[in-house]
């Protein structure tokens, strides 16, 4: 008798502290990415939890997005456990229509805004997807682009606002 062991493939991590982003994970195989979603992420040791955290080893949370998105690409979430000056807690005040691109995974490129502003994505710093939950919800980016971060959110298919992020 013959025993195979699974093999791994690759899943790509999206936004997040320094030390994960843009990084490949390669322990989880095909079979685990063809299963529920709900199943799938990991909570990571980070060397770059934000200064003043309460909890000097939270975990950054990466999670894919639901079907029909792309199981193998993980979005940073935040931080486990939350902490009150954490980042991802931040809002836009302000929002007005974008139009935005996308590429072939999905994640946002650049955005026009209505005043004729061209604005191109240096690096997305996290991604939450609509719960599903809420009819009125939407999927939020934050995203870091000429030496600013803004918020993008997107109510349903080519309907996109955009707003800059309080500063740090």
């Amino acid at each position: 008798m013959s025993e195979t062991t699974p093999s791994t493939t690759h899943v790509r991590l999206i936004g997040g502290p320094d030390d994960w982003r843009e990084q490949l994970l390669d322990h989880v195989t095909r079979e685990e990415l063809a299963g529920p979603r709900e199943d799938l992420g990991g909570y990571l040791i980070s060397s770059h939890v934000p200064p003043g955290h309460p909890d000097p080893g939270a975990r950054a949370v990466y999670e894919p997005d639901s079907e029909p998105a792309r199981a193998d690409v993980w979005f940073f979430r935040g931080w486990m456990p939350t902490g009150p000056a954490d980042l991802e807690l931040r809002s836009a005040d302000h929002h007005q229509a974008a139009t935005v691109v996308l590429d072939h995974d999905g994640l946002v490129v650049e955005w026009a805004s209505g005043d004729g502003g061209l604005h191109r994505v240096e690096r997305v710093l996290a991604h939450w997807e609509a719960s599903g939950e809420d009819d009125l919800g939407f999927d939020v980016w934050h995203v870091h682009s000429a030496g600013r971060d803004w918020e993008l959110r997107c109510h349903g298919p080519d309907m996109w606002e955009a707003g800059r992020l309080p500063d740090l």
